[in-house]
């Protein structure tokens, strides 16, 4: 047994704790330390420790604040005796030593970017690592961000997260999301997935669109083309337009596989905010 120190419910306290097997972390590599720890309330304050336990789970919580080191909740259980006088309830803790997760820095295929907004996370399934941040680019740094999400010939990069973990990840670029702050400046929400060697699932391509609005707007770009098709035929029936200048804007219309560079105007947005 050992003695953590923990502030709860108001206040720094002590607790015996029993030392468990340390776990690998899933970001950074390190073995977290772990401990199992049992603790008594009053039933009038079970409703307040609830909270800050729940606040307290997983990686993306408030963790628990200790001497040197704090702690996220793993496992949490309680009981109780109906009736019983005093109400006391008995709580089984498993703690974990929390990490803090924010980068100062992300460097993927040589760039530097100096993130905003920062959240990593292993991925439901826990097979991979994702890193969503927000950065702002202008000029060279912004040319040169451009070059690696437009040209994925080099699918994979070396990403290194400064401040998490100095050790290399192999990522690719997700969903990049953009906006023009100013001319030549640019908001970006960036995602990077290290899931490289694992076959893709097309179909989560497409889980961000949501129907309805996906076969109404489809209907309305077939509507659209097909007006745009009788309007150049009347135009060119009235003399408006030459059939070598109709032909031509026909030959402009022919749906066509988009290039990268004609792909990423998709994922430009006038609020970068509202994807956080």
């Amino acid at each position: 047994m050992t003695t953590i120190s923990i502030h709860l419910l108001g206040d720094t306290r002590e607790f015996q704790a029993e030392e468990l097997a340390p776990v690998e972390s899933a970001h950074t590599g390190r073995l977290l330390r772990r401990v199992a720890v049992e603790l008594r309330v009053s039933g009038e304050r079970r409703e307040e420790l609830d909270a800050e336990l729940k606040a307290a789970t997983g990686t993306d919580g408030r963790p628990l604040r200790g001497a040197g080191l704090n702690w996220s909740v793993s496992d949490s259980r309680y009981s109780y005796t109906v009736g019983a006088q005093p109400d006391v309830s008995t709580y089984q803790l498993e703690l974990q030593e929390w990490e803090d997760l924010r980068s100062s820095a992300v460097e993927v295929g040589g760039l530097a970017l100096t993130p905003g907004a920062y959240r990593e996370w292993i991925d439901d399934g826990g097979e991979y690592l994702v890193l969503t941040f927000v950065t702002e680019t202008a000029g060279e740094q912004g040319q040169r961000l451009e070059e690696l999400v437009v040209d994925r010939s080099e699918r994979y990069f070396d990403v290194i997260r400064r401040g998490v973990s100095d050790t290399p990840v192999r990522m690719r670029f997700g969903r990049c999301l953009w906006q023009e702050t100013a001319p030549g400046t640019k908001r970006h929400n960036l995602t990077l997935v290290a899931d490289e060697g694992r076959e893709q699932s097309k179909s989560h391509s497409f889980a961000l669109l949501k129907e309805p609005q996906l076969s109404r707007t489809t209907e309305a770009v077939v509507a659209t083309a097909q007006a745009f098709a009788v309007l150049l035929d009347e135009l060119e029936v009235q003399g408006v337009l030459s059939k070598e200048a109709a032909d031509k804007v026909r030959a402009a219309a022919v749906p066509h596989e988009l290039t990268a560079r004609e792909s990423r105007q998709f994922s430009r947005t006038f609020d970068l905010d509202a994807w956080d």
